[in-house]
């Protein structure tokens, strides 16, 4: 199988991940329907996604704390899975309960198995995104970080990369796409139809 291997690369430097005594491991599945559509809601952290046959969404959260220990278990706690459905939209949100904590406290790494012929959304404040296998429309929205996604050409009709801070490139069936850079800090990529542009 042909592969169309995307990269969008945003200046970002992540803490390393540090053994925690206490982690939390939070779960969620759903079943879709052949045309619903998933919105994943991830702030901070890191993010794999992969692309099953089927129609069993699964996503695997896991939490660990970071510096102060103090009231690590109650952090954990806070964070949570909500998983909701409207008009044939799966909306996805990984978030704590308590909207006036931060982010800087936990570490965030998620694996969801994605059934590989619905629509995905992903939208993500600061991290890594890896994306494997998806075979149907996706749109990824990252503030600050990482996006790497392998997906089946014959499932491509179209890729926009746009970056506003680093770099995008394109790994297409011909070679290579450098991305042309914006305002010297930005980049766009574009792939059509069997063609760079």
């Amino acid at each position: 199988m042909r592969q169309l291997f995307i990269a969008l690369v945003m200046c970002l430097t992540l803490p390393s991940l540090s053994a925690a005594a206490d982690e939390r491991i939070l779960e969620g599945t759903a079943v879709l329907g052949s045309d619903d559509r998933v919105v994943i809601d991830f702030p901070v952290g890191e993010l794999v996604v992969e692309g099953v046959s089927g129609d069993r969404f699964q996503i695997e959260v896991e939490v660990r704390c970071k510096g102060d220990r103090d009231r690590c278990r109650e952090r954990l706690d806070d964070v949570e899975i909500d998983i909701s459905e409207r008009r044939g939209t799966f909306y996805i949100e990984i978030a704590p309960h308590s909207k006036w904590r931060s982010w800087n406290s936990v570490e965030v790494e998620a694996l969801v198995r994605h059934p590989a012929r619905n629509p995905l959304e992903i939208d993500m404040g600061v991290g890594e995104v890896e994306i494997e296998d998806v075979a149907a429309d996706l749109e990824v929205d990252l503030g600050v970080g990482e996006v790497s996604a392998n997906l089946p050409l014959e499932a491509i009709r179209s890729v926009y990369l746009d970056a506003g801070i680093g770099e995008t490139e394109l790994l297409a069936p011909d070679g290579w796409i450098q991305g042309d850079r914006s305002f010297l800090i930005g980049s766009e990529s574009h792939w059509s139809d069997g063609r760079s542009r």
